[in-house]
């Protein structure tokens, strides 16, 4: 019987071609999509499931209320993790982990750049990170114990065993020997926490200032609750725990905010479960866009199922006589809706097996426009491929099985009369037609209003000149200061090159994908003062072109510039509430010590303008590492002067990579989430107009089709085709007019929420709605005319001749 449930279904498939096609052409673009955007949220989901421990663990972060505005911080002093273990019994274990930055390790001839994470010696009790050479629970027990991840152990020592092997960190007098005690497997691609090298805490630089600081926050905490401890109990101690240990912080924000009473309104420390650590770092995605992209996914696969809904019901009024046959020759119901259903089921199955190759040769290109962590092994994983196989199921059940079972309880007796229509045929095939196109429209309008705050972003002035600057980083092989010094002798005739100078940090994020922001707060004269604080060189001024408003730049001929002047903004200034600031000093300043303002200069955005916007100081040194080499130049070709550049690189370091970019293309990395946004819902709100259309090019098909006579009729009673084509048309156009209605205030709504969490944002123009609505209004009514004029200019008489 199965055997001739597939022999009937196959025929029908090839004797309707066109529509066949459009099916599974349809289902394999819905669910190739659908997979993408699932296994994207699937990975993003996944952040940290490995840990064991997960309802246990988590990770602390602070809350301030000040005058400035509320900010948030995971970054916690080293001697938090010690306190939280003696002061809260419920906390089993706390430990610190300092991220770290890339630092040259070294063994024998062998220099590399890894990432070091600085930790405490419970680090792989905590997390279950697979130790696969030596033991996790003592492989920090030295203070200059060091554990390697897998591939940074065979870098370093081939196939032989690391194992008490020493190894050196840092750079020429500023070296540190270390002993390997531990391999470990390379984190997973889902991991929060993501090292090269793990080393104690204790073996940090400025450990001994750090200890005892509660002022200084550069590390993150995490912490391990016993197991019938309830997070919200721990919570509640965090308040007395705040009391105890910020008393200077919290008489600071006090003194800042005398309106506010409790201490836990102007400073807190909260708890965030290690499974939403992934979703609140400064550059994670919100969970809200990994929900999103779920919805997205899941929108698109409603139109390809709606679509399969209306072309099936459509396509029951012919197949009314077969059905009746079938009935009189004694089918029963059960037996129609299984070779109905059987039908829907191998057009799925094809369009599904077509959509999960699709995907799997997309993933490669998907990862590469959106920077996204997914293998194509991930496809293939039992629990994936369940959800995606459950989701087929049902897909195949609802949309295939209730069209058949719709036409299996067709009366005989109406069949065979060929009346098998209701009061209101088109009632479910319209609502599906809307809800199409309100999905659609409702995209077209997030991605174009999405694209609009973009664009509002690049237009921010951003203060400094970013064309034709090139922006090098250092690396951590080399020392900077003597780099740059070098590349100003080379250089310094050169008439291609305007100035040359120095950073700590990098402007935007350049090939090495490395961004770091130092927020430093003060107290001068009553007033809090909160700003970026950025390390530069001589000629950073005139490198990026911003002029002095008052007072003087930073000049060699001065020896204390290098020990504590600074060039502060405009709103650096006003937030001091100093008139005359030159020569003020500050962090200090009532003994006349601390930092000297030399120079102020217009604000400008150090970071991207979507982030809030905080009071700039420039400060030199003679110690402080110099990351990152600044050229300006001038030239008809930046390229030719680029190779010039790369070959002085070459000449003037170590083999050093040169990893070299122009500023411009840095800059574009502020952008970065907003550019994936606009892209992802750009292109699934395509996809959705595209397969509303394609459903919109089979459903006006079948109504033609079956007015075909009534249309000759109308002909011969003198009906234009001006007329006929109007007639046909106006009906969709009403259906399309409705789906605006429903889709522009969703959008509006959903839209204001998303632009409110910018500094700099738009407000939106209702003539973004009237241009989305004239876009889908002309694209549904093409798509129509296609088939209405062919049928309006057909000769009558062959219309009334139609069966």
């Amino acid at each position: 019987m199965f055997k001739n449930y597939f022999k009937i279904a196959w025929r029908n498939i090839r004797r309707n071609k066109l529509h066949s096609a459009i099916h599974i052409f349809g289902l394999a673009i819905a669910f190739s999509i659908c997979i993408l955007l699932f296994l994207t949220a699937y990975f993003h989901l996944s952040f940290d499931s490995f840990h064991k421990d997960k309802p246990q663990l988590f990770r602390t972060f602070r809350h301030i209320n000040s005058a400035q505005g509320p900010e948030m911080s995971s970054q916690m002093p080293l001697p938090a993790a010690a306190a939280l273990r003696t002061d809260i019994p419920e906390v089993e274990t706390a430990i610190v982990v300092n991220m770290g930055m890339p630092e040259n390790l070294s063994y024998e001839e062998k220099n590399l750049e890894r990432v070091v994470v600085r930790t405490d010696p419970d680090f792989f009790e905590v997390f279950n990170f697979p130790v696969l050479i030596g033991n996790g629970s003592t492989a920090l027990s030295g203070l200059q114990d060091i554990a390697l991840s897998e591939t940074t152990a065979k870098a370093i020592f081939g196939n032989s065993d690391p194992i008490g092997k020493e190894l050196k960190i840092g750079r020429g007098e500023d070296v540190e020997y270390y002993t390997v005690t531990a391999v470990v497997k390379d984190c997973p691609k889902n991991s929060s926490i993501r090292f090269d090298a793990v080393a104690r805490t204790e073996s940090l630089p400025n450990y001994a200032q750090l200890q005892n600081d509660w002022g200084s926050n550069g590390s993150s905490v995490f912490i391990k609750i016993s197991k019938n401890s309830e997070p919200q109990k721990v919570a509640m101690k965090l308040e007395p725990f705040v009391e105890k240990y910020y008393p200077d912080q919290l008489a600071q924000l006090r003194a800042d905010r005398p309106d506010v009473k409790e201490s836990s309104e102007l400073l807190s420390l909260d708890l965030t479960n290690i499974n939403d650590v992934h979703f609140s770092g400064e550059r994670s995605a919100p969970k809200v866009l990994v929900y999103a992209l779920m919805s997205l996914g899941a929108f698109i696969l409603l139109i390809a199922c709606f679509n399969f809904i209306n072309l099936n019901m459509a396509n029951s009024f012919k197949r009314s006589r077969e059905l009746g046959v079938r009935k009189t020759l004694g089918a029963y119901k059960g037996q129609l809706f299984m070779q109905l259903w059987g039908e829907a089921f191998l057009l799925y199955f094809f369009g599904f097996m077509l959509g999960l190759g699709l995907a799997s040769q997309l993933i490669p290109a998907f990862n590469a426009q959106f920077g996204g962590g997914m293998e194509i092994s991930a496809l293939f994983q039992p629990s994936f491929l369940a959800i995606i196989f459950g989701v087929f199921l049902l897909v195949t059940l609802i949309a295939g099985g209730y069209p058949a079972l719709k036409m299996a309880n067709f009366s005989l007796v109406g069949v065979l009369k060929g009346k098998v229509s209701t009061k209101r045929p088109g009632a479910l095939r319209n609502s599906l037609l809307v809800s199409q196109f309100a999905i659609s429209s409702l995209l077209i309008c997030i991605s174009w209003i999405a694209g609009q705050q973009l664009d509002f972003l690049r237009e921010v002035p951003i203060g400094f000149e970013k064309e034709q600057v090139i922006s090098i980083p250092v690396g951590y092989q080399q020392d900077g200061r003597k780099i740059l010094a070098r590349m100003r002798n080379q250089l310094v005739n050169d008439p291609n090159i305007v100035s040359i100078t120095g950073t700590g940090g990098n402007l935007g994020r350049g090939l090495d994908r490395v961004t770091v922001r130092s927020v430093v707060g003060f107290d001068y004269k009553q007033n809090q003062v909160s700003a970026d604080w950025l390390l530069a060189d001589y000629d950073f001024l005139r490198t990026l072109q911003i002029p002095i408003l008052k007072g003087r730049d930073f000049d060699p001929a001065y020896a204390t510039d290098t020990i504590n002047a600074f060039v502060v903004t405009e709103s650096f200034v006003k937030a001091m509430g100093e008139p005359d600031p030159i020569g003020k000093y500050f962090g200090g300043e009532e003994a006349g010590l601390g930092n000297r303002i030399i120079g102020v200069i217009p604000d400008f955005n150090a970071y991207s303008p979507s982030e809030k916007a905080y009071p700039i100081a420039i400060h030199l040194s003679a110690s402080e590492r110099i990351n990152y080499i600044f050229l300006k130049v001038k030239s008809d070709n930046p390229q030719m002067v680029m190779e010039h550049i790369a070959a002085v690189w070459e000449k003037l370091t170590d083999n050093a990579l040169f990893k070299a970019s122009f500023l411009d293309e840095n800059l574009q990395a502020w952008y970065e989430g907003e550019i994936i946004m606009t892209t992802v819902f750009g292109i699934a709100s395509a996809i959705a107009i595209f397969l509303s259309c394609l459903g919109l090019f089979a459903i006006s098909l079948m109504v033609i089709e079956l007015r075909t006579k009534e249309i000759g009729i109308r002909k011969v009673m003198g009906a234009s085709v001006n007329s006929i084509v109007g007639m046909i048309s106006i009906h969709f156009l009403k259906l399309v007019l409705l789906s605006l209605l429903i889709a522009v205030p969703l959008a509006w709504y959903a839209m204001e929420i998303w632009i409110e969490n910018y500094e700099n944002r738009i407000s939106i123009d209702p003539l973004t709605f009237l241009g989305v609505g004239t876009v889908v209004i002309v694209v549904a009514l093409f798509t129509v005319s296609f088939h209405t004029i062919k049928a309006a200019i057909v000769n009558p008489v062959d219309s009334l001749r139609t069966e």
